[in-house]
């Protein structure tokens, strides 16, 4: 389990460390205090694959037009303070104090052309390179190395060039990838599939408990595959209906929950965990989410702006029977250095603050 991060030149973050975290972590701050990046750092270091650089983009909604109009400059983005002489570097840390390093830096032709054994899919790096348009000038590449007991590895990068971007090396898909964004809904088909998979391993009964937490009168969960694959709900007394009329909260809660059940990273990261999800229904959600995190061995990553979901968060943390472990972090700016830091608070502390109206968001 991830105990700590130290992040380098990363998005909006110059340096910052974070120490404290548990199996449920909540992440608050004012807007651009560094929550999402906070969650892409973390995704980084768990996978550590050019694959994910591009995910992320995919997620930022970076346009691909602009990557092909001025490639050199693809992946400025990444850098805080687009200072892409330097290296980005993720550093976690679990509680036996391993660490795993990721390096991300600009790479040129030449360098990735000297490494031997980087693959995609069937296809060798040289034949990746002499893909690409004739004239080179115009392409730049940012590649991953990690470095675990001082042996440094080189995963994979990532081409940016006027015809478009090339993965080379390892790389996991957007399904395959434990972060959910606060904006994005994925299809019914990638849901159905999701789900599919969780009944494969008889785990299909929690999608349906999750339901119930915000609908009780849900009863059953089915997918069909009639046309496109897509997720059934019936009601008590009712005639199945496809997912996408439920509305958007059983919608981000099927994905949080099959995200979940699905992993193979044991980690999820939620952006915005709040969005769509009535308040009456947060600690029942939240109860939820800590027993799936001990049963799965999974440690759950969420932000909010919410002080409703924090506050679920907080009663739910200090419930007597509660075996799951939590804490809140609160990202916020020095007022000398505009640095981000980020500030642990355990849940009496946060609890105490809530009660007092004292500022646990960035205030």
């Amino acid at each position: 389990m991830l105990k700590e991060i130290e992040i380098q030149n990363f998005r909006c973050f110059e340096q910052i460390k974070i120490s404290g975290f548990e199996r449920v972590n909540l992440i608050g701050g004012k807007n651009n205090a560094g929550k999402t990046a906070l969650l892409e750092a973390l995704l980084l270091n768990v996978a550590p694959e050019a694959g994910s650089l591009e995910i992320l983009r995919e997620l930022r909604r970076e346009s691909s037009e602009a990557l092909e109009a001025m490639p050199k400059r693809a992946w400025d983005n990444l850098f805080y303070a687009l200072q892409k002489d330097r290296l980005i570097v993720i550093i976690g840390k679990n509680e036996n104090q391993k660490a795993d390093q990721v390096e991300i830096s600009i790479e040129s032709l030449n360098e990735v052309m000297g490494i031997r054994g980087m693959l995609s899919g069937s296809h060798d790096i040289r034949e990746i390179i002499n893909s690409l348009p004739k004239d080179k000038s115009d392409v730049s590449v940012i590649t991953i190395k990690l470095i675990i007991n001082e042996k440094r590895s080189v995963k994979s990068s990532l081409i940016a060039s006027s015809s478009g971007s090339i993965t080379t090396g390892s790389t996991s898909t957007t399904d395959e990838v434990p972060i959910i964004p606060s904006f994005i809904r994925i299809s019914g088909k990638e849901i159905t599939e999701a789900y599919d998979r969780a009944r494969l391993d008889d785990k299909d009964s929690e999608v349906l408990k999750a339901f119930q937490v915000l609908d009780s009168s849900i009863e059953s969960v089915e997918s069909f595959s009639i046309g496109e694959p897509t997720l059934y709900l019936r009601r008590k007394g009712e005639k199945r209906l496809p997912l996408s009329l439920f509305g958007d909260a059983i919608n981000r809660v099927a994905e949080i929950i099959l995200k979940l059940v699905n992993n193979k990273y044991k980690i999820l990261l939620v952006d915005e965990i709040e969005n769509g999800i009535h308040y009456t229904s947060q600690r029942e959600f939240w109860r939820v989410l800590f027993r799936l995190a001990v049963e799965l061995d999974t440690q759950i990553f969420a932000t909010t702006h919410s002080l409703e979901m924090l506050q679920a968060f907080a009663d739910v943390g200090l419930e007597a029977n509660q075996e799951c472990s939590s804490a809140y972090f609160e990202l916020a700016r020095k007022l000398k250095t505009n640095q981000i830091i980020g500030i642990r608070r355990d849940l009496e502390t946060l609890n105490y603050a809530l009660e007092h109206q004292k500022g646990v968001r960035g205030e």
